[in-house]
């Protein structure tokens, strides 16, 4: 009975041997394969595929109306009433503000009165030269008998002539008057602002009991936006751009409030007139945008893309397939001044170009290349849809 135990054993403990040296064996072909392909370059790949691009400049731009009307007063004086709000919708010709108008009131009165007294004096002035006048008449009738001296003749002339004069003086003091009468009441008019346009206020400065004084700047009263429906968009475009830009373009943005929301817009002039911003030299390029919808607001920072070309279902493939150089193992490693990529030498790249895989082997292959957006480029010739081109690469473990 003991034998037959001690067989069964021996049995058994040949079996376990049996397993451990199978597993010993395959961890070491699998240690000895992994090692071997961990020294192996590997190659990260991207298809070429049908897509529509565009090429644009990226810029940022404030939106504004189209028209904003700045409403001042041409006097001074304290804000007696002020009509208006924030947002409040107006019409061509309603008042919107009113200025103390006492003083323009006490003006008008005093030019009245001047131009009364003016007016007195003509009368006055006509009454002396009627006077003088008949006096001439009869001083001639009596010297042309010899009956007085003709030295009375002349003093009778002086006087008729002198009240003419008179007569002409006090006419045109009445004109000075009725000038200064009818800038008074201009003045007076001016107290009371109206609204030169129909539109939105969106800007209120003044408030009632306010004193504005207009000695050498107009105050400002409101600003109204004339028409929001139709907005622009100031784009700060810089010098290295605008050569890319120019009227009758398309652009495209987004608002921080409404980050997925992009509007479209129409490039509609590139101003000449350059900024400098700490050395930086940008031109402003006007993009008008409809705002049917009402979600643009005065103000708001705008993410401009202005589109300089555009393709349709064409061939493309990532930028970075252009920026990748396969290593050359046939080329000197030890070679000073050559960049080296995991102990081998980079190959140098003369013309466009991108890289495919044959037997796991780069070949380049020389493309003619069309626009970008950034990300992806087009591919005029060179390779087709659907292949495979290298766009990274995975450095073997260990290197160096």
């Amino acid at each position: 009975m003991n034998f037959m135990n001690n067989k069964v054993l021996k049995k058994q403990r040949g079996k376990i041997l049996a397993v451990i040296m199978v597993l010993i064996v395959i961890s070491g072909g699998l240690y000895w394969h992994y090692t071997k392909s961990s020294d192996e370059i590997r190659y990260k790949t991207a298809r070429a595929e049908r897509s529509d691009l565009r090429s644009v400049i990226q810029a940022t731009g404030t939106l504004d109306a189209v028209e904003t009307v700045d409403v001042g007063t041409q006097i001074s004086g304290t804000v007696k009433e002020i009509y208006i709000d924030y947002n409040s919708v107006v019409k061509e010709g309603q008042l919107i503000a009113e200025i103390d108008s006492a003083t323009q009131q006490a003006d008008v009165a005093q030019a009245e009165a001047n131009l009364m007294a003016a007016r007195a004096d003509l009368m006055n002035s006509e009454a002396v030269l009627a006077n003088a006048e008949k006096s001439l008449a009869r001083t001639r009738k009596l010297a042309e008998k010899d009956l007085i001296a003709k030295a009375d003749v002349d003093t009778e002339e002086k006087t008729y002539l002198t009240s003419k004069a008179q007569v002409a003086s006090s006419r045109a003091r009445i004109a000075q008057y009725q000038a200064t009468l009818n800038k008074t009441k201009i003045n007076l008019g001016y107290t009371r602002i109206y609204s030169p346009v129909d539109g939105v206020v969106v800007a209120k400065n003044v408030e009632k009991g306010q004193t504005v004084a207009a000695s050498y700047q107009t105050p400002s009263i409101a600003e109204i936006a004339k028409d929001l429906s139709q907005m622009q968009v100031e784009v700060n475009v810089d010098e290295a751009d605008i050569g890319g830009v120019r009227e009758g373009q398309k652009a495209t943005f987004t608002v921080d409030a409404h980050p997925n929301d992009p509007f479209d817009g129409l490039v509609t002039q590139v101003r000449l007139s350059p900024k400098t911003t700490d050395n930086v030299v940008t031109y402003v390029v006007i993009v008008k945008v409809s705002n049917n919808k009402e979600l643009l607001m005065p103000g708001m920072t705008a993410n401009v893309s202005l589109i300089v070309e555009e393709r349709k279902d064409v061939v493309v493939v990532p930028n970075s397939a252009f920026r990748f150089k396969p290593s050359d193992p046939s080329a000197n490693s030890g070679q000073p001044g050559v960049p080296r990529m995991g102990g081998q030498t980079i190959a140098e790249v003369k013309a466009p170009a991108v890289y495919m895989l044959d037997k796991k082997t780069p070949v380049r292959v020389e493309v003619k290349r069309g626009i970008t957006d950034g990300q992806n480029t087009e591919i005029i010739s060179g390779i087709s849809e659907g292949s495979e081109v290298i766009t990274g690469i995975i450095v073997p473990n260990g290197a160096k």
